[in-house]
Parts: structure tokens; C-alpha cells; sequence
């Protein structure tokens, strides 16, 4: 049964197919699945002709050679392969691979008829293997005019026809929209350094044996899902990165944290350590072959990394800049991995933006670029598969000069260290350099979510912000939850030293206001006295969140009791907190 569905957006031809190579590389972008893809072959043909539908119901493909399947077939047809040309027609053949790593994988056929401007996508997976991640009946995408064709030649009814319908093709006609006009990114492609492949294989067997029991085990206050899983990606990447040397690498982990990744990549073969500021728990769980250190890392020390293959630099924070500097410094052999995550400068400083048309993360990221450039490497960019917003790494693995013009590119880059601090090369040493203004990280880390300010500027704060909610109310009648009103305005009442204290905690005026909810009520932005609940709704409330054990009650003193100019409107007996009055 054949279906046409059209679209509204006028489209070119090169929109057109760009968007199509996006749903062929990408497709776990509309099918979750998916984990990705691999391209198995990729052939450009002088042949516009192939009924593929009818051919391919004679060809059985085989695991075993699966590679082998499309060479087959264009054999037996005589079809004449010609080199890369973006004018020829072009034929894929694409493994599919399941977001579940013992699922069954798929194959299909892609062909790209640029003579009619159409694409054809044909299930060639084996019977036996009982494949659920795409449709089994073949379809296509074509532009007819201005507007993209979807035709399927299946029932209308099945899940796999709807999914092609809302979901495939308003997702194809979003891309050529955003490619016709958004800017140039810095790096579009993902795992584009190492096999694709062979990345999904290894990354699911060191899930299997560091993952599961890695969560089970972790002391963190983090959450394992992310950072174990994150880590593990990692490790996958750099592995398959390295797998290029004849020898296992050596490496420093600068800003290790929980250090899994040092503990992952030592224990499939690699030596190296990792340092970090403050020691974490999860690291007394590792083995003692497992080398973390507890520093602080300043410009002046880096030195004493000089003698590894490989400087990490994964969410380096502070350091983020210094990891190629690191590097280029060591020796002319010396690589770096960075994976930038908080914007920072050279001396510590968070990095300000400085063109508003462009993010921080994207204008930073292009920052680092230019450092990466100016200290002499062959700068590579790569996207990561990882469970976070802050995946585009950069990995140095080659110099732009001579291994004879070494010592000469090392004073050049310190030279650009220093314009960057905005120091005077004749006025400081090279310590000084290193050293001057460069701010660290407090080795014991700071609890900033304003349960740590000093009660009475806590008390004040609450003072006048309640009195403020309660001015012009009338206090003669029923009692008042007085006005609600904006955060945003509250903040205006504050005295220039209270907010001062409020702007070094996390959260601020809201996380404050929230850590009083037995006082204050924030909902959409605007704040409001709440009304005091009483022993029963606690209970309730605590047993519906499943943390009833050790609830205590009219142990600590009533704020409305002791501060409402109207007191606490609930009895003693049936207020959670104790009607005494406060000293």
C-alpha cells in the first residue's frame, strides 16, 4: 500500500539530502532504540535503474559476511561502481545497533537516487534474527518540487508507518529548516576519531564488568547512573585512541575526582595516576595498585607531570587552559585529552563571554581551541557519546613545527601565558608568571546552599521580608498569609552586606526561602507566608514520602507563635511546632 505524506517547507535539493545524511548517521536521534549505526559499505554507482524491492527479495544476508552482501549484489549486477562523487547515485549498507547491547541488530540497505532525488530504505536483516528497530517493509523520502514525499509500502495502521509519519519525517523537515539557518558549529560529528563499531562493543563490555558493580558499591553523594556510565565512555574513547600505539600508554588524570577513569583505564592495562585537591570516599574502595593523589595543582608544580604519554584533562575546571600548555611543555611527544566542562581563564577566573550572539559554552569552547592551536598542536575535535550537555572534547596528538624548534615554541607559549594573565615579560620572572594571581580550589569544599549563613543575618533576612509581605494586610479579622509577591522584588529590600552574604551561597534569596518552607510559600516565582500546618498533615506528608522514621514534632519553637503579629493561627495541641516563646 503506498501513503504520501507532504510537507509545507520549500526545500533545495542540497537541504534536502544533508538532512537525509543526518537521519542515516544519526538515526538513534528518532529512534531511542537505537545506539547508532555503522556504516558497513558506501559505494558510488552509475546506475539510476535497480528496482531494489524486487531484487532483494533473491539475497540473503549472513552475519558472518555481512560485509560481503552488498559487494554481492552489485557484482551479480553488474553495476558499475565509479569513485566519490556527490552527482552519482550512492548505496549504504548500514548496520543498526540496539540501545540494548544483547538485542538483535538490524541491517538495512540505503539508496540514494540523486538523479530523482530520493531515498530508498530496505530491510535486509535475516528472518531469524526477529529484528524490532526498524520497519521491516521498505519506504522512502524523495522531493518532489518543494515539498518531501513519504512513501511506505506497508499497511497505514502499523506502528512502524505512524512512527515514519509523526516522528521521521517532521524531524527530517526540522533539520533542513535549522540547516538552512543556523550558524556553523563547532563540531557536528560524534566518535568521529575511533570505530564506531568497535567503540559500541567495547563500551558494553566494560559496562558489563566495571558498571553494574561499580553502581552498586558507589559512596558518592552523586548520582553512579551518570558518573559511572559517563566515566566508562570515557575510558572507551581514550582506549580505542590509544589502541594505535604498539605499547600501553602512560597518563595523568589532572582534577581525577571519584577517579574511575584512572582506576578503568589502569586496570585495562595502561599506567598512570590521577591527582585531584580533595580526596574522595569511593577511592579507599579501589585496589592498591590504583595511584591517586591528594594535591593541589598550580602552575608553578606542573612540572612534575613530564613524565607521561598522555595528560588528561576530563572537567578540569580551574586547569581546563593549562592541560595543552601541560603537554606542549613536557615534551615534543607529550598528547593531551581535554574535555572542557566550567569556563575558566589562565589565572582561575571564571571566563566572561564576550560575544552575546553566541553561548558561553560555544565561545569558551572556541577559546580553548585557539589555546590548543597556539601551543602548537595539530588541534582534533571530537564529539563523545556521554550522558551530558558538555560533550565536545579535544585531543592533541600532533605539533604544527619541528621537534628541533621545540625549546623555541615553549618560550612562545609562555610569552602568550603571560599576555593572557596580562603580566609584563620585563617586569616578572617565569614564576612569577606561573604563579601570580592564580587562584585554586579550597581543598575542603564549601557547603554553599545558605544553611551555613550566620544565623542572625538568616534571621534579618526573614524579618524583613515577612514584615514586608504583611505590610497594608488587614490584621483586625482573619488571619494573613499577607501579599505575595516577586522574588525578584525581595531582593531589592536587602541591605547591601545581607545580600553580599546571600550572593557567596548557592541558590541565593530562593534557596534560603526554600530552606524556611515552614515560614515562606514559593510558587511561580512569587513568595507568600504559608500557613502553618499542623501534626496530622506532617504525618501524612511524611508517610506519602516514605521517610516517617524518627519524625519529630513540637520540638522546635513556632516562628508564628514567636514573629506573626497575629500569632499562630492552630491551637498548641495541633501545631507541629511548640507554642513557647523564644529566647
Amino acid at each position: 500500500m503506498d501513503d504520501d505524506t507532504t510537507s509545507c517547507i520549500k526545500l533545495k535539493p542540497n537541504l534536502f539530502w544533508q538532512s537525509i545524511n543526518i537521519l542515516i548517521i544519526k538515526p538513534h536521534v528518532v529512534n531511542k532504540r537505537l545506539w547508532g549505526c555503522t556504516i558497513l559499505n558506501r559505494y558510488y554507482v552509475q546506475d539510476n535503474d535497480i528496482s531494489w524491492e524486487n531484487e532483494l527479495k533473491n539475497w540473503q544476508l549472513e552475519i558472518v559476511n555481512k560485509k560481503q552482501f552488498l559487494d554481492d549484489i552489485l557484482k551479480n549486477k553488474q553495476v558499475k561502481i565509479v569513485g566519490e562523487c556527490k552527482t552519482e547515485n550512492e548505496i549504504l549498507l548500514v548496520e543498526l545497533l540496539p540501545k540494548s547491547y544483547l538485542e538483535s541488530h538490524a541491517f538495512q540497505i540505503i539508496y540514494k537516487n540523486k538523479s530523482v532525488t530520493q531515498v530508498g530504505f530496505f530491510d535486509v536483516t535475516p528472518a531469524e534474527n526477529e529484528q524490532n528497530l526498524c520497519p521491516t517493509f521498505s519506504y522512502s523520502f524523495s522531493l518532489q518540487g518543494d515539498e518531501v514525499i513519504l512513501k511506505t509500502f506497508s499497511d497505514n495502521v502499523t506502528k512502524s508507518h505512524q512512527w515514519l509519519q509523526s516522528t521521521v519525517l517532521p524531524q527530517v523537515l526540522k533539520w533542513c529548516h535549522e540547516i538552512s539557518t543556523k550558524q556553523v558549529q563547532i563540531c557536528n560529528e560524534s566518535l568521529a576519531l575511533v570505530p564506531n563499531e568497535e567503540y559500541y562493543t567495547k563500551y558494553n563490555e566494560l559496562k558489563l564488568t566495571y558498571g553494574k558493580e561499580m553502581v552498586k558499591i558507589w559512596p558518592e553523594c552523586t548520582d553512579p547512573t551518570k558518573f559511572v556510565y559517563e566515566d566508562i565512555a570515557i575510558a572507551t574513547y581514550l582506549l580505542l585512541l590509544w589502541e594505535t600505539d604498539t605499547k600501553p600508554q602512560s597518563f595523568v588524570d589532572i582534577g581525577c575526582g571519584n577517579g574511575l577513569l584512572v582506576y578503568i583505564l589502569s586496570m585495562e592495562g595502561h599506567t598512570g595516576y590521577g591527582v585531584d585537591v580533595r580526596k574522595r570516599k569511593i577511592w579507599d574502595l579501589y585496589p592498591n595498585n590504583i595511584n591517586l593523589k591528594e594535591t593541589t595543582v598550580t602552575p608553578s608544580n606542573m612540572h612534575i607531570f613530564s613524565d607521561v604519554d598522555w595528560i588528561i584533562g576530563n572537567h578540569s575546571d580551574e586547569l581546563t587552559p593549562w592541560i595543552p600548555v601541560i603537554a606542549a611543555q613536557n615534551s615534543y611527544k607529550s598528547n593531551f585529552f581535554l574535555l572542557p566542562c566550567c569556563a575558566y581563564n589562565f589565572d582561575g577566573t571564571k571566563y566572561q563571554r564576550q560575544n552575546s550572539s553566541k553561548s558561553q559554552y560555544t565561545e569558551y569552547l572556541e577559546y580553548v581551541k585557539k589555546v590548543c592551536d597556539n601551543c602548537g598542536f595539530e588541534t582534533e575535535i571530537d564529539r563523545l557519546k556521554i550522558p551530558s550537555t558538555k560533550r565536545i572534547c579535544f585531543i592533541g596528538r600532533k605539533r604544527t613545527y619541528k621537534e628541533n624548534e621545540h625549546e623555541k615554541f615553549v618560550a612562545c607559549i609562555q610569552y602568550m601565558i603571560s599576555n593572557q594573565i596580562g603580566l609584563s615579560m620585563t617586569n616578572e620572572t617565569d614564576q612569577d608568571i606561573k604563579t601570580k594571581e592564580f587562584k585554586t580550589r579550597d581543598p575542603i569544599e564549601r557547603v554553599r546552599n545558605c544553611t551555613q549563613l550566620d544565623k542572625n543575618i538568616t534571621d534579618s533576612i526573614i524579618s524583613c521580608i515577612s514584615n514586608y509581605l504583611l505590610d497594608g494586610c488587614n490584621l483586625e479579622t482573619n488571619w494573613s498569609k499577607g501579599s505575595s509577591v516577586a522574588i525578584h522584588k525581595l531582593i531589592k529590600l536587602l541591605p547591601s552586606d545581607k545580600l553580599k552574604a546571600l550572593k557567596s551561597e548557592c541558590g541565593g534569596l530562593q534557596t534560603l526561602l526554600r530552606n524556611n518552607h515552614h515560614i515562606f510559600e514559593v510558587r511561580n516565582g512569587c513568595v507568600n507566608l504559608r500557613y502553618p500546618r499542623t501534626i496530622d498533615e506532617v504525618k501524612n506528608h511524611a508517610r506519602s514520602k516514605k521517610y516517617n522514621d524518627g519524625l519529630k514534632m513540637q520540638i522546635k519553637p513556632c516562628w508564628f507563635y514567636n514573629n506573626h503579629p497575629q500569632g499562630c493561627p492552630l491551637d498548641s495541641s495541633v501545631c507541629s511546632f511548640l507554642h513557647e516563646m523564644s529566647t
